[in-house]
C-alpha cells in the first residue's frame, strides 16, 4: 500500500494565489495524500475558498500566529508517514512527490530529500516591475521547506519550526537538522516553482531579512560550539 503524505500549507491573506497552490497538490501523482491548509487568521476571503475544496483538504483555523506556528499546527494535526510543506502562493511539479518517494524508498537510511526550485514571475506583474526585481530564473539547489520531503520520524526528531522566527525560521530548523545528524539528498528535478510577485513574504520584510538570516545562522554556530 503506497505511504500516506501529509501536505501542510499556511495561508494568510492568500486568496488571489491559493487556488492555484491547492491545485498543483492535488494534481500530484502520488496518491494518497492528505492536505492540512492552516488558515492563520485571514480576514480576507481565504476562509471561504479554504472551505470549497473538499476532501482530501482539511482546514485548520488559528488566530494569526505566524507561518512557523502555522506549519507547525499542521504537523501536529499530521496523521501521514512523510510530511511536505508549500506556501501559500508557490506551486509544486506533478512528479514532486514521487520522485522524492521513490529517492526514499531506494535508500532508507535518507531521511530527507530536497530537489530544484525555480522562480516565475507571477501574471499580475507589469514589465517594468518585472524588470526592477533581480530574482534568477534558471533551476536552483532548493534548501527550502516547500522543496523537501521529510520522513515524519526524522522531522519529529528534530522538532517543530521556531513561533518567534518571524524570518529564518527554515534556517534555523534545517541546522538543527545537520547537529542531529539527519541524511539528505539533493535531486537534480525541479519539484518547487517559486512565485514571485509584490507580496511575497520576503519582499515585503526585507528590512527584516538581513537581521532575521544572521541571527538564524549565529544561533547554528553557537550551538555547532556547543555540541
Amino acid at each position: 500500500m503506497a505511504p500516506l503524505v501529509s501536505v501542510i500549507i499556511p495561508a494568510h491573506n492568500s486568496g488571489s494565489h491559493l487556488r492555484a497552490t491547492v491545485e498543483s497538490v492535488l494534481a500530484q501523482a502520488h496518491r494518497p495524500l492528505e492536505v492540512l491548509l492552516v488558515d492563520d487568521g485571514s480576514t480576507d476571503g481565504t476562509p471561504a475558498l479554504a472551505a470549497g475544496f473538499g476532501a482530501p483538504v482539511r482546514v485548520l483555523r488559528q488566530e494569526c500566529a505566524g507561518h512557523a506556528a502555522a506549519r507547525n499546527a499542521g504537523i501536529r494535526a499530521a496523521t501521514g508517514e512523510y510530511l511536505a510543506f508549500l506556501d501559500h502562493d508557490d506551486l509544486w511539479s506533478p512528479e514532486k512527490l514521487s520522485l522524492q518517494l521513490a529517492c526514499l524508498r531506494e535508500d532508507a537510511t535518507l531521511d530527507l530529500v530536497f530537489g530544484h526550485i525555480r522562480n516565475f514571475f507571477s501574471e499580475e506583474l507589469t514589465a517594468e516591475e518585472r524588470e526592477a526585481i533581480r530574482a534568477p530564473l534558471l533551476p536552483l539547489p532548493g534548501l527550502l521547506q516547500g522543496a523537501m520531503l521529510a520522513r515524519r520520524t526524522s522531522f519529529l526528531r528534530v522538532g517543530l519550526f521556531a513561533p518567534e522566527k518571524a524570518i529564518g525560521d527554515f534556517i534555523d530548523w534545517y541546522g538543527r537538522a545537520m547537529l542531529a545528524g539527519l541524511r539528505t539528498r539533493m535531486l537534480p528535478d525541479t519539484v518547487l516553482h517559486r512565485r514571485i510577485h509584490r507580496n511575497n513574504h520576503q519582499r515585503r520584510n526585507r528590512h527584516l531579512v538581513g537581521a532575521g538570516y544572521l541571527q538564524a545562522v549565529k544561533e547554528l554556530l553557537d550551538r555547532r560550539r556547543n555540541a
